[in-house]
């Protein structure tokens, strides 16, 4: 019997299998082995992102910033385990991938209730995120990670966008940076209101705005960085104009933009006068048809020039809508040392309607208009006394509404936190719009629409009926 058992393990079917049971155990092994090893790469190396809008991509923008931090964030996911948002988790796993810096961990509230009073005696819900450095922190709410809106055939809330990437690389700005920018707006002149949204996009930014009223106040606050008159109705008092033109001198910042062609505001401009820079009182209209947004002359759509608040803008090839503006123009009596900058400019085919032609329905030039090409945004500053004085003004306060900004996909507001950022001397730009589940916009010029309309109604049928004449005339010859 124990011969035979012997003699079993010896024929050439057990060698044969315990061959391949050996192969068969190293090449699971290797498999486990190569799993491990993918399983601990980074995530940017392991998935790719294969969504139309890139939606749990970062963009390069917060790619470039996270890999700049040289200070420890963590990033705390509040949610019960095993309930934590895929895509927020994925989304996560790239900023970890990016920088040693940044650490994710998951806290369950339920099993570690007091955990959060450490940051915020409110209530924080499930999923909400909470950002942390040595500086400071801050808490990104669930319900802000996602973009929703008011269905108005159903009337119930609807999501329209993912803003994860938004909401968390500006809480990782915000944690980290030095100092807050304060940006002041204006108040007391029925000027345009700042939107929710711009609001929200100068948060990311982490800029902190506040109104200010200069009636009970001697002076601008001393902490301010930067100062918004968005497009006021009524002029300046004498005296708010001489506490702006007093911040100003002192090395201040302002934006200014304008948005009442026929109301006269002898104190505004005497802030732009004192800085070499007025308003046109009259409406730029563009004749170029790649120019303009069709199917509206003073719908503009104009060059834009070198200049740091441009450079992302050119780089991107992104249009501007700028409807209804002046010209912003150079005074000769400008101070030597006032250096004027063009943001936007338009063509040599466009002229400037003056107020007395105004009721005209033309689309042409008529006696008193003025040839172009115009600026409708400038950027202005000045060096003295070793203290630097920045200006930038737009001719158009439809550069900070909503409707206009929705039109390009978003570009007027990038412009405006460009202008900011320039303003109050910050690095470039950090704030990222939120990544839409919508169709994006397309717009095209007057030019666009005409070679497109001559290109699909015009060329193409023209090029079939050719090739099909060509394809029956060889035919008959046979």
């Amino acid at each position: 019997m124990n011969n035979k058992i012997k003699e079993s393990f010896q024929t050439r079917k057990f060698k044969s299998g315990t061959y391949s049971v050996g192969i068969v155990s190293i090449a699971v092994v290797i498999v486990v082995v190569i799993n491990l090893l993918v399983n601990a790469l980074p995530a940017n190396i392991t998935k790719h992102d294969l969504s139309y809008n890139q939606l749990y991509s970062l963009t390069s923008v917060t790619e470039e910033f996270v890999k700049g931090i040289n200070e420890d964030v963590t990033i705390y996911v509040m949610a019960q385990i095993g309930t934590e948002d895929e895509t927020v988790m994925e989304m996560l796993d790239n900023y970890k991938a990016l920088s040693s810096h940044i650490k994710v961990e998951t806290v369950d509230p339920v099993l570690h209730p007091s955990f959060i009073t450490q940051y915020t005696s409110e209530n924080v819900n499930n999923g909400s995120l909470v950002v942390v450095s040595a500086k400071r922190n801050t808490i990104i709410p669930a319900s802000e990670l996602y973009e929703t809106t008011i269905n108005y055939q159903t009337y119930q809330p609807q999501t329209t966008g993912f803003d994860g990437e938004g909401q968390i690389t500006s809480a990782i700005n915000y944690v980290t940076t030095e100092d807050i920018p304060i940006a002041y707006t204006l108040e007391g002149h029925n000027e345009a209101e700042i939107s929710d949204t711009l609001s929200e996009l100068l948060r990311k930014n982490s800029f902190s705005l506040q109104s200010l009223s200069l009636y009970m106040l001697d002076a601008v606050p001393e902490d301010a960085d930067c100062l918004i008159i968005n497009a006021p109705a009524t002029d300046l008092s004498s005296e708010d104009a001489d506490k702006i033109i007093a911040y100003l001198e002192k090395g201040g910042s302002a934006m200014i933009t304008e948005g009442t062609i026929d109301v006269a505001k002898p104190n505004l401009d005497r802030v732009l006068e004192y800085y070499g820079v007025a308003f046109s009182r009259g409406m730029v209209i563009e004749q170029d048809s790649s120019h303009y947004f069709n199917p509206y002359i003073y719908y503009l759509a104009p060059e834009k020039q070198q200049h740091e608040i441009m450079s992302d803008l050119i780089k991107n090839r992104s249009n501007l809508f700028i409807p209804f503006s002046e010209a912003v123009v150079k005074l000769d009596s400008a101070r030597g040392t006032v250096q004027f900058d063009p943001l936007l400019v338009t063509t040599d085919n466009s002229f400037l309607r003056v107020l007395e032609n105004s009721a005209s329905q033309s689309i042409s030039k008529e006696e008193g208009d003025i040839d172009g090409p115009f600026s409708v945004a400038v950027a202005v500053s000045e060096e003295h006394n070793d203290v630097e004085t920045r200006l930038v003004v737009f001719g158009t306060s439809y550069i900070t509404d909503d409707s206009a900004n929705v039109n390009v996909n978003g570009n007027n507001y990038q412009m405006v936190a460009s202008s900011l950022n320039w303003l109050a001397e910050m690095d470039s730009s950090i704030a990222i719009s939120p990544k839409s589940y919508s169709i994006s916009y397309l717009q095209v010029t007057s030019a666009d629409v005409n070679r497109w309309t001559i290109i699909t109604i015009i060329a193409i049928p023209a090029i079939i009926l050719v090739a099909g004449f060509v394809v029956w005339f060889r035919r008959r010859r046979k």
